[in-house]
């Protein structure tokens, strides 16, 4: 066969694939979608992946089970999806972590950036600085003065090394030049009753988990970590309104695994900016502190992941962490 020819059948084979390929996309879905959730049922991510689910079964006619698969911050569920047939059947519940642990870990299962194909983000929970009422801290400036006068006295609660609110707090010190003391807890619920007793003094982490004792009077916010202040908290001003370029959140979207055809992906990108806008699930979501405004795409989504890859990176390594 001439070289021409070659060429020629080799444009064949492929037009061919994409034509089965859309074809297949136009039947999907034809049995139920499964979205694995890497976490034990009752959180935000659990919340998240419930709305859109439903919202997806009642519009497309085939069932959506959610699946707690927890483990390995996250690890056990994402390597399930990330080995599963890419054909838009099972899908991951994606989360921040994501892009910090690569960095945490000599022997990842899997390459977040390779293994995986994005669908969006969906929606995001701002990230909130409080501290302890019996502290002299009412800003982000007065943070950094009193932890700048008093080097290694106050000490910041975290669920762990590694986790968003402990990657975040060390971001904080880098660009502020301050050191704190990490305190690990087991989970919110330690670290919340350690800070309104004033037993650790910082914590940056989710807002939602943190309202009700704010709106006591129990712990004291100071600072937001969004681009912009939220409605919930619009007298809580930013940090960036003080340390310009500091903006950490939690953010939660969907990925499929990577090879799934991309009229999938597309279809349930589109699904979910559509399910997240709808009245009903913008205020379910709202409830518990997520912002659904702003939904990405695919392309946005995997931007994201790209530069909070990187923005971590630099902060574990400059931290000293090294992987485990």
């Amino acid at each position: 066969m001439g070289t021409r020819a070659m060429g020629f059948a080799k444009w064949l084979l492929l037009f061919l694939s994409l034509i089965g390929a859309n074809a297949w996309a136009q039947n999907y879905p034809s049995k139920p979608i499964h979205i694995v959730v890497p976490f034990t049922p009752g959180g935000g991510n659990d919340l998240f992946a419930r709305a859109y689910g439903q919202k997806l079964q009642e519009r497309h006619g085939q069932p959506v089970v959610v699946e707690n698969k927890p483990g390995a911050s996250g690890n056990i569920g994402a390597e399930y999806v990330a080995k599963s047939a890419p054909d838009g059947y099972t899908l991951l519940l994606a989360y921040p972590a994501l892009t910090i642990l690569p960095w945490l870990s000599k022997s990842m299962p899997f390459d977040v950036m390779k293994d995986f194909g994005p669908i969006g983000i969906g929606a995001t929970m701002p990230m909130v600085v409080v501290v302890a009422t019996k502290l002299p801290i009412k800003s982000i400036k007065d943070l950094i003065d009193y932890a700048k006068a008093n080097p290694g006295k106050l000490s910041y609660a975290t669920p762990g090394i590694g986790t968003s609110h402990h990657v975040a707090t060390e971001l904080f010190m880098q660009m502020t030049g301050t050191k704190m003391v990490m305190v690990p807890y087991k989970g919110a619920a330690g670290m919340l009753a350690d800070l309104t007793r004033g037993e650790v003094h910082v914590m940056f982490g989710a807002l939602n988990s943190t309202v009700p004792l704010i709106r006591a009077g129990k712990i004291r916010a100071i600072a937001l970590a969004e681009r912009q202040r939220v409605p919930m908290f619009k007298d809580v001003p930013t940090v960036s309104e003080t340390l310009p370029g500091y903006e950490v959140n939690f953010w939660f979207g969907l990925m499929a695994p990577a090879g799934t055809p991309e009229a999938i992906t597309t279809m349930l990108s589109d699904e979910m900016r559509l399910i997240v806008g709808m009245p009903d699930v913008r205020e379910r979501l709202a409830g518990v502190g997520f912002d659904s405004s702003n939904p990405t795409s695919p392309a946005e989504m995997r931007r994201t992941m790209a530069a909070d890859l990187e923005k971590w990176g630099k902060v574990i390594k400059a931290a000293g962490i090294k992987p485990q």
